[in-house]
């Protein structure tokens, strides 16, 4: 795990101001770092999602990219924080073309104008990790040149290493929903960026979707030129169209419908057929071209789904279309994992609930989030945690629902995927796939029966060596043996205070001047009273302050304690 350096120390005490300034500075007084200057008053009124969007952005591109991977996240944040980080945009003042120029020449290994006959000055877009220019080929073809810009990838990483270290700092101190610590989510954004940094990682997800859809006439995906890509350039096909964000202004109603449908299909072919999705498809993403094909762009975040994934999602897609509340409660249930026991009934409940929200309601009336994310937010609240990639979808598939409110407002979301809701019936419950089931379930049948002797022979042996031994948990007994040995250590107070307080009685009874004139039994007897006194005191404060007292509360503060101290020294 990345640790910080020396140099990163003045880095730290830059982020704690920039979030002092926020408001936030409390999120380092539980690691110990305070005296940091106190927030803008003004700031510190307007809504918490909003101050954090503005501290990632005063933290810059690094900052912005986590704000970026955490808007896809609806188990981890609050839907208000999602919807404020889903808006963070990371343009930068453009790199020089002389650096620009230098730096594709050392990633091609030979002179720039060896492959290209013509590179624009201006980019047609500048973001923190990557600029991207047209240009043209030495055969005439036009394409858009990615490039990565120089010593970025060293900088996430320094930033990485300081965020390994806030979050191991805060680990045990915040609560997070689901199962997530601070490190758990560091990691993931390490994994995130670290693949985002590597554009052969989103030349190979280009080409898969390109052959994914090489059969639909109504989907562009750009070419990739892997002889002159690599983990720092990326150059494809150059495709002209307008952004849907411009589309869903300009466009006539009829052919809104049309992209909107087409959108439609397009989703459902990669959710529900290739198992493959896009994880950003915003409207700057997509592409409108003259003959009316939507072009896909930037492949930096994508998605995977197995096929139970798919069964699953295929599940809860058809009981939300269908309002079947019952089903789609326990296929939420079963798709995810819980530590805790869940009330069913009102798990069931509450998606009914859901569901009476989206049926016969039109797009422009609902909501800005998505059906699927409402879905998850319902799963956290329970506390369900599902397997990050459903959250990448329902974010991807809360943007297609914008566009679809933009393209088709007023409406009914329901009836228009119902179509997609029975093909995917008929497609589950076609024969082939029934007996394509059958005969798996019949293979595995056989498989366990086949295996049933042994294990049942292995079972005898063990029952008759004696080695098997049968544990029951019960969730009070921990609590029942702690009020046990609470009583217990109460009633030996008790005792042992009340016999000392007779004791003392009878020493101060027997109260007579030694031969020096010196009162022994009752200085003796005092003695014996003040430590009577004493027990009965810790007595009541253990009455009182059990909670405080307790052995595993003073572990936590002393493990907490130790890592305060760690992290201190390693800072310094």
């Amino acid at each position: 795990m990345k640790s910080i350096q020396v140099q990163d120390l003045g880095r730290i005490q830059e982020i704690a101001r920039v979030l002092a300034k926020n408001g936030f500075g409390h999120a380092f007084s539980v690691i110990g770092i305070t005296n940091l200057p106190a927030g803008d008053p003004e700031i510190a009124t307007k809504p918490y999602a909003r101050r954090a969007r503005q501290a990632l952005i005063d933290l810059g591109p690094t900052y912005v990219k986590l704000g970026q991977v955490l808007s896809v996240r609806p188990d981890i944040l609050p839907p208000d924080v999602l919807t404020e980080f889903a808006t963070l945009q990371d343009k930068v003042p453009p790199l020089g073309i002389q650096q620009v120029r230098a730096a594709i020449t050392q990633e091609l290994g030979r002179p720039l104008e060896d492959v290209f006959s013509s590179l624009e000055e201006t980019p047609l877009g500048s973001a923190s990790i990557a600029q991207v220019h047209r240009a043209v080929l030495k055969d005439g073809r036009e394409v858009a040149v990615k490039l990565q810009r120089p010593n970025i990838e060293k900088k996430i990483q320094s930033d990485l290493a300081i965020l390994y270290s806030l979050a191991r700092a805060l680990e045990g101190r915040v609560e997070i929903p689901g199962f997530y610590t601070p490190v758990a989510i560091v990691r993931e954004f390490d994994q995130a960026i670290t693949r985002e940094l590597d554009f052969l990682d989103e030349a190979s997800a280009s080409a898969r979707m390109r052959r994914n859809f090489s059969s639909n006439p109504d989907v562009l995906i750009p070419e990739i030129f892997d002889e002159y890509t690599t983990r720092r350039l990326l150059v494809m096909e150059l495709v002209k169209g307008e952004p849907l964000s411009v589309v869903m202004k300009t466009a006539k109603a009829s052919l809104q419908r049309r992209i909107a449908h087409k959108l439609m299909e397009a989703t459902y072919q990669q959710v529900f057929e290739h198992g493959f999705f896009h994880g950003d498809p915003h409207p700057g993403n997509i592409l409108l071209t003259e003959d009316e094909r939507l072009a896909f762009l930037d492949f930096g975040v994508t998605g995977l789904l197995t096929g139970h994934m798919q069964d699953t999602i295929i599940s809860a897609f058809t009981s939300l279309v269908f309002r079947d509340a019952e089903t789609l409660a326990m296929t939420v249930y079963r798709a995810g994992a819980t530590a805790e026991r869940v009330d069913l009934r009102a798990f069931r409940d509450d998606m009914e609930f859901l569901m009476v929200k989206y049926h016969g309601v039109s797009l422009d009336q609902l909501s800005t989030r998505a059906t699927l994310v409402d879905v998850f937010q319902l799963a956290s609240t329970y506390r369900i945690n599902l397997p990050s990639e459903y959250a990448v979808l329902s974010r991807a598939v809360t943007l297609i629902e914008g566009i679809c409110r933009g393209l088709l407002p007023g409406i009914d979301i329901v009836e228009e995927v119902t179509p997609y809701a029975q093909r995917l019936m008929r497609k589950r419950f076609s024969p082939e796939r029934v007996a394509g089931d059958a005969a798996k379930l019949i293979i595995q049948a056989q498989g366990h029966m086949r295996e049933l002797p042994t294990q049942l022979s292995q079972v005898l042996m063990d029952l008759e060596a004696g080695n098997v031994s049968f544990v029951t948990k019960d969730p009070e007994a921990e609590l029942l043996r702690e009020e046990i040995r609470m009583g217990a250590m109460r009633i030996s107070l008790g005792l042992l205070a009340s016999t000392t307080t007779m004791g003392a009685v009878i020493f101060l009874a027997a109260w007579s001047p030694a031969p020096l004139g010196v009162p022994v039994f009752g200085l003796i007897g005092f003695l014996i009273l003040g430590i009577g006194i004493g027990l009965f005191g810790a007595l009541g404060v253990h009455v009182l302050f059990a909670g405080l007292l307790s052995p595993a509360a003073w572990r936590r503060r002393i493990v907490g304690l130790f890592r305060f101290f760690r992290w201190r020294r390693r800072a310094e």
